[in-house]
């Protein structure tokens, strides 16, 4: 099972469960009374329903432990009660009934693998054996035109969530982390562009988006915030405003757009303009952009903004507008070394998801999907890969240069000495050897000895 298919959105509800430790951990009966108060919270959260069917069971990594994604006819009557017993963990689904033969759980993450299924008089018990001591996670999602009802269970090994916590104190401890905000752009009703063989926009950058987040979530000192994790619409001023309100230190809205020239091809970078789009390709563009809104009214015609107009002569929307230009000029210098370049400079338009005050927000035009070569570069899984660890070079290398001054991020020099290569210095500083490149604005090779390169303490 793919991870990317099915992570919680941001608007669902999810429920925090028990601990569920290994024998020879002792259980105290404040331990068992506090398990049975969140089995009663979590059972009010839950839709009635008459008794569902089981239709199917899939497993798969998630994070650092693993998913469970139960595939259902209707909803479920009540929620899942799941406690421990020995070093097995019992699942049990209140009206649910046997639709499976035996299940297929493979050895993964805390999972020892093999399962049981059997019914009892008040639905379906899963009995799954354990490597190791986990807390979980559920909650429930609708139909969404791909798949049925489902019940989704993380189970997430306490070792990792120690480490984590540890992890959030440190860096507290020297500063708050950096918030990069990811926006894949359409979504639900809205598909985006689309390409000659079907290739759908939204399709596109929701996995490379996805991508991306992984590797920003496992960069020490960063927070992740994303517009949207599943195949959802969101309004674009909606977009605007998160990356307001969770104080974003960089926005990135993520797109796959299509020309009417059917040859037009390569990546484009945008950041806002304090007039208006810088070019009729740009107007052309913003346009198709802002119309995918239709609440957006008269904002998208370009005619009467007030809201532009007043954040514009906003001291902070300049220092903004500047510091998104620097990123999206070391973006554009990522994205050359994967892919041809339309525009081999920052363009400027009046793009709506980029108007946040405060916020530096970029546009990354991936790539043409209206062009029939790079819709099949965007259909191979490797390439949209590619474009999330470039993208993510390109982040970190904008921080190495430019870290916000309360964060647990800082800079500092590293003079290469001439028994080092950039391999090794990239090693010791935690990034890339790309992102090290960026951030010095190296060629491709070895550096010269005696170079000061910027580094990052990344604060974790």
């Amino acid at each position: 099972m793919s991870e990317i298919a099915w992570r919680p959105d941001i608007s669902e509800s999810v429920g925090e469960g028990a601990v569920v430790r290994k024998p020879g951990e002792r259980s105290t009966r404040r331990q068992f009374l506090r398990q049975a108060a969140l089995g009663g919270v979590l059972l009010g959260g839950w839709k009635m329903a008459a008794a569902a069917q089981l239709r199917a069971l899939r497993v798969g990594r998630y994070q650092q432990g693993v998913r469970l994604v139960f595939d259902l006819d209707r909803p479920l009557s009540a929620a899942p009660v799941i406690h421990s017993v020995g070093e097995v963990l019992h699942i049990e689904l209140p009206g649910i009934e046997h639709g499976l033969h035996r299940p297929v759980v493979p050895a993964l993450g805390p999972l020892q693998g093999g399962a049981e299924m059997n019914e009892s008089a008040a639905g379906l018990v899963l009995r799954l054996p354990l490597r190791e001591a986990v807390r979980w996670r559920s909650f429930s999602l609708g139909p969404d035109g791909r798949a049925a009802h489902r019940l989704v269970l993380d189970l997430i090994p306490l070792a990792t969530t120690a480490v984590e916590s540890s992890r959030r104190r440190s860096v507290a401890r020297v500063g708050r982390p950096i918030v990069v905000c990811l926006d894949p752009g359409h979504g639900g009703h809205d598909p985006g562009a689309i390409g000659a063989q079907g290739t759908r926009e939204k399709d596109v950058v929701l996995d490379v988006g996805l991508s991306l987040a992984q590797l920003v979530r496992s960069t020490p000192g960063m927070r992740l915030v994303m517009t949207r994790n599943t195949d959802r619409y969101v309004p674009l001023m909606d977009r605007m405003h998160l990356g307001l309100e969770q104080r974003a230190d960089l926005f990135v809205s993520i797109h796959a757009d299509a020309f009417p020239e059917r040859a037009v091809r390569g990546s484009t970078v945008w950041a806002l303009s304090a007039t208006g789009a810088s070019n009729a390709a740009a107007r052309w563009l913003a346009k198709t952009q802002n119309a995918a809104d239709p609440l957006l009214g008269d904002v998208q015609s370009g005619i009467h903004d007030p809201m532009l107009n007043a954040v514009l002569i906003n001291m902070t929307q300049t220092a903004a507008m500047n510091s998104a230009a620097a990123a999206a000029a070391v973006m554009i210098r990522g994205l050359a070394g994967v892919e041809d370049l339309h525009n081999a400079a920052v363009q400027h338009a009046n793009f709506v998801v980029l108007r946040a005050p405060d916020v530096p927000s970029m546009l990354v035009e991936t790539a043409f999907i209206s062009n029939p070569e790079e819709e099949q570069r965007l259909r191979d899984p490797d390439f949209r890969q590619l474009l999330a660890r470039t993208m993510h070079d390109a982040v970190v290398a904008h921080f190495v240069k430019a870290p916000p001054a309360d964060s647990a991020w800082s800079a500092t020099r590293h003079v290469l000495r001439k028994e080092e290569n950039l391999a090794d210095v990239a090693r010791r500083y935690g990034l890339s050897v790309e992102a090290l490149r960026l951030a010095n604005h190296l060629p491709r090779g070895e550096g010269q000895p005696g170079v000061p390169l910027h580094v990052p303490i990344m604060g974790a």
